[in-house]
């Protein structure tokens, strides 16, 4: 019987083409889609459209612009020298930030006038994330290409102090001038060193949206598949079903095994288009892989199979299957990072299987060790599977 449940879903499934586009096919381009949008909007690869509109014409702030233009994590548009029409590009949304050089960047000589503020930034209160990410790119470029500006202006403060008079500072501008004729770097322009936690190979970035959304397919597509269980017993199948050998037990065995093993093929078919596309690496994890994609599928067949069991009514099986799975992905980082969370909130995630499902893919990758969410992931399966048995044993005949 456990056979025959198995083999009936199967063919269910291959001759509905629409239900076998939207069990293999779609999740496929939904990571795509997903991977394209995410792996190029976090960290260092954002890539703000930046305004630049010099109206000093200094050496400075020329070769500011240049530094700006030539840098590949920013989008640069010049516009016209005016800090009006800089403003109104913001707020047409033709920019997503301006910059507008108003002033020398050099600080000034002693008793000689200038801006207070050489650079003015034009911000959007609609785009305010563009605002630190334009500041921390402009301190960047700053401190990589005009390392001399920089350490004139504090020159200049000290200056101001007392402690230092114009002939030392004319000086120190001198030797500034001179190393950076040289090209040769000032030291506070590389004072850190960045180092990763990810493997020299592959994409982690993409990895973990590709078990983000495995595990958001897996669990909306094992509740289509259990919603079964409900549609026998409405049509008085299961009735028929329970007088067999084994009863409703059985069958409810043969469709986790058959939901388990369509979750594996999904999101093999998930991680098979991050390595295709974005060079995520799996090979010389694969049993890691292979161990955890199984874990995640029985997680899902079995939460799912014990939802459809426990509810009365298709509409109750529904309503779990959409905003049911729906929350748990967005607490448990399917939809967002839970770092990005309040911290409250990160910690309600570790309640989700999602979030055990992403901690496993991360793992089984090369992220740390996957076993405690193994552990979780196995554990979870077993009650599924075994809250579905007794509620289809208890349910009245």
């Amino acid at each position: 019987m456990i056979g025959a449940a198995f083999r009936v879903m199967a063919l269910t499934l291959l001759r509905d083409r629409a239900a076998l586009v939207m069990a293999f096919v779609l999740p496929t381009v939904i990571f795509a889609i997903f991977a394209a949008i995410f792996s190029g909007a976090v960290g260092d690869r954002i890539r703000i459209h930046l305004g630049l509109a010099d109206l000093a014409g200094t050496p400075a702030t020329a070769r500011l612009v240049s530094a700006l233009a030539a840098d590949t994590s920013l989008r640069v548009t010049r516009l016209p020298a005016d800090l009006a029409a800089a403003t109104e590009a913001v707020r047409a949304g033709e920019v997503d930030v301006a910059l507008v050089l108003r002033g020398d960047l050099a600080a000034a000589p002693s008793g000689a006038s200038a801006p207070d503020h050489p650079v003015v930034l034009v911000e959007n209160p609609a785009k305010a994330l563009a605002t630190p990410i334009a500041l921390g790119q402009l301190q960047r470029v700053l401190n990589e290409a005009l390392p001399d500006v920089v350490l004139s202006r504090i020159v200049a403060d000290v200056e101001r102090t007392g402690k230092i008079g114009p002939d030392e500072r004319a000086f120190l501008d001198e030797a500034f001038a001179e190393q950076r004729a040289r090209k040769e770097p000032f030291s506070f322009s590389a004072l850190v060193e960045r180092q990763s936690t990810a493997a020299a190979v592959g994409n982690a970035r993409v990895s973990y949206y590709a078990g983000a959304i495995a595990a958001v397919f897996l669990l909306f597509a094992a509740m289509q598949g259990a919603l079964s269980l409900v549609e026998e017993r409405e049509s008085g199948l299961a009735d028929r079903l329970s007088a067999g050998p084994g009863g409703l037990g059985v069958i409810v065995v043969g469709k986790f095994l058959f939901l388990t093993l369509q979750g594996v093929v999904q999101a093999g078919l998930i991680f098979g288009a991050a390595a295709l596309l974005h060079g995520v690496t799996i090979g010389p994890h694969w049993p890691a892989f292979l161990l955890t994609c199984g874990l995640v599928s029985a997680m899902a067949a079995g939460l799912a199979l014990a939802a459809c069991a426990a509810a009365a009514t298709r509409q109750q099986a529904h309503l779990f299957a959409t905003f049911g799975v729906l929350l748990l992905s967005a607490v448990g980082g399917s939809m967002v990072p839970r770092f990005l969370m309040p911290p409250w909130l990160q910690q309600a995630g570790w309640f989700t299987p999602n979030a055990w499902a992403i901690e496993a893919f991360q793992g089984a990758l090369g992220e740390g060790s996957a076993v405690p969410a193994w552990g979780v992931l196995a554990a979870l399966a077993l009650a599924g599977l075994g809250a579905a048995l007794a509620l289809v044993a208890r349910r009245p005949a």
